[in-house]
Parts: structure tokens; C-alpha cells; sequence
């Protein structure tokens, strides 16, 4: 009786180990629902509950099963079933051995297990389903990982994945993260770091943005795109010695870039206003329908016209007053030119906006140098806006 009690207890072990082999054959049969139902009735017999074997199938099964559309849970599952292969395989038996001794089968499911995480990742992001593709990328990444002399260049591709589909939906932290991974292994550097910037901007997380960009700028320091943003960044946080800095550094790159001499210029003018005059005039040189200098350049001399007739306002000599006054005359006669070029590319450069800026401008300045025809022509215009 004993003999047979052993022997149907040893026919009960076999058999269940048998479901676990017959999961693992009905992939190769595409019987998808033979894999699932075997592989679930192995994990839940306690016979094989704690074989190190019935989880590498496991694993193989549902990311199996995810890859061909039949469980979108299927990635993570799996994940899970071989995190824990990996456990028991490094828990010595009872003889303190046995530890690594399905070392290499782990590993080689793992790398199926990853082609499965890329699969159903591109299925996911058909189907905009850009969360699922973000989890799969991740996953696939890990499963590489664990690979030996494992280098994460060599997932350059994935890791990118996973920065795109997380800020395609809209997880712009994670997307950052993944952005700066394969700007740091060389992959889509420039557009790494010009997508990371996007990301940072998204969150509010300005630091980050910083010390993004200024990485960008060393490793890429011929890159006109990251140089422009890091340089807008820095004007638009007010820190203008910085930006001040990097400009002059894209002046001696690529002096013939109007945009670069108008960015300095609009710095100029709260320090220097004749090298601001200076810069607008070089960006008009470069580009002579570059509206934002032609106008800024018709400002400054309209708001130094201004500030000397404020000045002439309190002068009691009447030379030096009348010296004043033609002197502010002068200088709404200087502005006038630059703002009549801004004028007529108004509505291409900001629409009525720029437009009507242009106009009132005009208006005030030709009514200043006594020209009220103009001055009211202008306001007709104003006006038919």
C-alpha cells in the first residue's frame, strides 16, 4: 500500500508537471487557449506552485499571449511570473545547491519575452493605446537588462520608444527621464534633448529644463536648434546675463543669423541702447524684412524722442529748450523710416496686432513731426480695422 500511495503521489507530480510542458508546446501550436488554461492550472497546483520551471513558462505564455492580442494585461503578468523564476532559481534547496540551475533558460525566454514587449508596444501604439506602449517598451527594456554585459546603448531604440509613447500620452515626467537616456547613449541626441525641453516645459519643471539644455549645448555645441532654445529659455526666466552669454557665443558661430543680433539687441536695450541700436541694425542688415528688429529700432528712438521732450519740458532756457526740442524732432524723424518698413510687413509678422502697432506708432510720430495728413490717415486705418 505504500509503494502504491508513493507512486500515485509521484504520478500526481508528473502530471502536473506535464501541464507545464504542454503550455509550453501549445505555443508553438498557436493554441492559445490550451497555453493559458495548462500554464494557469500548473501555477495553481501546489505540486508545481514552487517549481522554478512553471514560472519561465509562465512568463513565455502571457507574453506570449499579449503579443498576439489576447491579453493586454499579458506584459506585466509575465513580468511578474519571471520575477519570480528568477527568485526561486537563487534560493538554494534544502542541500543549500541548485542555485542558477535554470539560469540560461531564464535568460533565453527573456530575450522572447522582450520581443514580445516590442510587439505588442508597436500593437499599442497602432491602436493609441499609448500607456500600453509605454509599460511594454519599459518591460522590454528590463527583460535586456538582465542580459549579461548588458549595455543600454544597445536598447537605444527602445528606450526612445518608451520617451515617445509616454509623451504621446501625456506622462511627460517619465517621457523626460527616457529622453535624457538616450540623449545620454547618443541616440536622436539633438532631438532627445529638443523633445526633453518639451516635456520639462509641460511640467513646469524649470530646473530640469535648465540643466537639460545646457547638457544638450556641451555635447552638441554646433547645434543651432539647442543653442536658440537654451538662449530663449534663459530670456524668458529673466536671466539675462546668461542669455547674454550664449548669444555671443551663436554670434561667433553663425554671425549671419538676423535672429541672433535682435535677441542681444532686445537685451541691449536695458544696459546699452546704442550697442542696441547697434544689433537691430546689423539684424536688419541680415534680414531686411526682419519686422521685430525694424520695429524695436523704430521704439528706441521714438521713446529717446520721448525722453528728451520730457526732458525740455522742465528747461527754462529757451536756447537749450529750443535745442531740445530740435533734437526730440530728430529723433521721431529717425524712427519714422524703420516703423513705415515694419508697417507695410505688419499683417505678415503678427496680423492686426502688429498691424495696429505699426499704425498708432506712425499716427503719434507723424503728428509729432507735424505731418497731420499722414497722422490722420493713419488713424483712418486704425480705424477700418
Amino acid at each position: 500500500m505504500l509503494i502504491v500511495a508513493l507512486a500515485l503521489a509521484c504520478s500526481a507530480g508528473y502530471a502536473q508537471k506535464t501541464k507545464v510542458s504542454t503550455a509550453e508546446n501549445s505555443i508553438l501550436l498557436q493554441q492559445f487557449d490550451a497555453a493559458k488554461t495548462n500554464i494557469d492550472e500548473a501555477l495553481a497546483n501546489e505540486k508545481t506552485s514552487s517549481w522554478t520551471k512553471t514560472y519561465i513558462v509562465a512568463g513565455r505564455v502571457y507574453g506570449w499571449l499579449a503579443a498576439n492580442g489576447k491579453d493586454d494585461e499579458g506584459v506585466v503578468k509575465a513580468r511578474t511570473y519571471f520575477e519570480k523564476a528568477i527568485e526561486l532559481d537563487q534560493t538554494p534547496d534544502e542541500k543549500g545547491k541548485g542555485v542558477g540551475k535554470f539560469d540560461n533558460d531564464i535568460k533565453s525566454e527573456l530575450n522572447k519575452y522582450s520581443n514580445d514587449c516590442a510587439n505588442f508596444g508597436a500593437n499599442c501604439f497602432n491602436t493609441k493605446n499609448y500607456s500600453g506602449a509605454q509599460t511594454a517598451f519599459i518591460n522590454a527594456v528590463w527583460a535586456h537588462s538582465l542580459q549579461k554585459d548588458y549595455e543600454a546603448v544597445n536598447d537605444s531604440v527602445l528606450l526612445y520608444n518608451v520617451a515617445i509613447a509616454a509623451m504621446l500620452g501625456e506622462d511627460y515626467k517619465t517621457a523626460a527621464e527616457y529622453f535624457k537616456q538616450t540623449f545620454s547613449v547618443d541616440y536622436e541626441g539633438p532631438m532627445s534633448v529638443l523633445r526633453a525641453n518639451y516635456c520639462y516645459q509641460q511640467i513646469n519643471d524649470t530646473e530640469g529644463q535648465e540643466a537639460n539644455l545646457k547638457a544638450g549645448f556641451e555635447k552638441y555645441p554646433e547645434n543651432k536648434d539647442i543653442l536658440t532654445t537654451l538662449i530663449q529659455y534663459y530670456l524668458s526666466a529673466g536671466k539675462n546675463e546668461e542669455a547674454l552669454g550664449y548669444l555671443n557665443t551663436a554670434i561667433e558661430k553663425d554671425p549671419s543669423v538676423a535672429v541672433f543680433y535682435y535677441a542681444r539687441g532686445c537685451l541691449n536695450e536695458k544696459i546699452d541702447r546704442s550697442a542696441a541700436i547697434a544689433d537691430y541694425e546689423t539684424a536688419i542688415a541680415r534680414d531686411p524684412k526682419h519686422f521685430n528688429s525694424l520695429y524695436n529700432l523704430g521704439v528706441v528712438y521714438y521713446n529717446w524722442g520721448v525722453e528728451i521732450q520730457n526732458e525740455a519740458s522742465g528747461e527754462r532756457d529757451q536756447k537749450k529748450y529750443d535745442a531740445l526740442m530740435a533734437e526730440q524732432s530728430e529723433k521721431f524723424k529717425m524712427s519714422i523710416p524703420y516703423m513705415e518698413r515694419a508697417n507695410e510687413i505688419a499683417l505678415d509678422n503678427g496680423g492686426t496686432e502688429s498691424k495696429r502697432a505699426t499704425l498708432d506708432a506712425l499716427k503719434s510720430l507723424y503728428y509729432r513731426t507735424g505731418d497731420y495728413d499722414k497722422s490722420s490717415k493713419m488713424a483712418e486705418e486704425l480705424n477700418a480695422l
